[in-house]
């Protein structure tokens, strides 16, 4: 019986398009022998899988000399570090280093994650790729997610030959003309159980007992607000000062103001970016009024956050609550 890996993604690397799209761009991907999806390789991605009882770090890496356009895999386990031209024999060393026996395992791409449905709960950001013909010359296809939209580039040669828009994965595909015989979810990999496994990882949430726990609360801020936001943000102290205050209730622009340099301007992206992260933290807006009413907004930190949100709007329609922000 196959053994079953236990795989955690640490850090989930970059596309560098003079590694990934270079003349040396066949190093940096990988085909599954399951449906023959193309997965690529990312420079800096990390991660931890589980062999007997003992964790293995695999970091991915460029190579030197001749081998600085490559891909090199280093695996640590305690003080055993090996580094090679390839991740199964990485890990088979480290692994024999340690226990005098070998394994097999294969890197995955990362993922981002979102609750939409239709995207099978990817995000944006995510990314996938494929090679194929396109105008009777080979070229790289690249299924994308960004905000609100999916997208497919075709490359050859380093350049964008044509791009594609559309609302779900099969919408975008169905544009391309291309591939027919598959859906957008096949094309997109969203249906592969590797994929499906690492976007579950992702999907991480908390509530407000875990944020004293620094590393899930900056593994929620780089996905949903980092690439958003003002890089000198102080996010740390927006949530480190609601959860020593006894008011469990703020309104959130002014409490964001805090954070930022003064008299700086929210973009409405960079505001729904932070109303997402509140939400997988476990806050819950409560504000009684319509967004048509006034673009301010009430959230609470409280366990019983429905019941507060029950409460103001019961409190509004009853008619005491008579002033509407502006």
């Amino acid at each position: 019986m196959a053994q079953t890996l236990r795989i955690t993604l640490i850090k989930p690397g970059t596309i560098v398009p003079e590694l990934h799209y270079g003349p040396y761009y066949f190093y940096w991907w990988i085909i599954s022998n399951e449906n023959e999806t193309l997965f690529p390789i990312r420079l800096g991605q990390q991660t931890k899988v589980c062999l007997n009882e003992v964790d293995f770090i695999l970091t991915i890496q460029t190579g030197s000399g001749n081998n600085k356009l490559m891909p090199m895999y280093c695996c640590q386990s305690g003080l055993h570090v090996v580094t090679e031209l390839s991740s199964t024999k990485a890990i088979s060393t480290a692994y024999k280093n340690r226990f005098n026996t070998s394994t097999h395992y294969s890197g995955y791409q990362a993922m981002g994650t979102s609750s939409r449905e239709k995207w099978h709960y990817a995000g944006s950001g995510f990314q996938s790729y494929l090679l194929h013909m396109y105008e009777r010359k080979q070229s790289i296809f690249v299924s994308r997610i960004e905000e609100k939209k999916c997208i497919v580039k075709i490359y050859r040669e380093s350049a964008l030959i044509k791009q594609f828009k559309g609302a779900t994965p099969d919408e975008v595909w169905e544009k391309t003309g291309q591939l027919k015989k598959f859906t957008g979810t096949q094309l997109y990999g969203l249906d592969n159980p590797i994929t499906k496994n690492l976007i579950q990882q992702h999907r991480t949430q908390c509530t407000l007992n875990d944020w004293n726990d620094e590393y899930i609360l900056e593994r929620l801020f780089d996905y949903h607000v980092k690439r958003r936001t003002l890089a000198n943000a102080n996010w740390k102290y927006f949530f480190t000062s609601w959860i020593k205050t006894e008011n469990p209730i703020i309104e959130l622009e002014p409490t964001l103001h805090a954070i930022y340099p003064k008299g700086y301007e929210f973009s409405e992206r960079e505001l729904s970016a932070w109303q997402t992260m509140l939400k997988a933290v476990g806050a819950i807006n409560i504000t009684p009024w319509l967004s048509e009413e006034s673009k301010r907004q009430l959230w609470t930190k409280l366990p019983n956050k429905e019941a507060d949100k029950v409460a103001f709007a019961t409190l509004y329609k009853s008619g005491f609550l008579t002033s509407i922000p502006k």
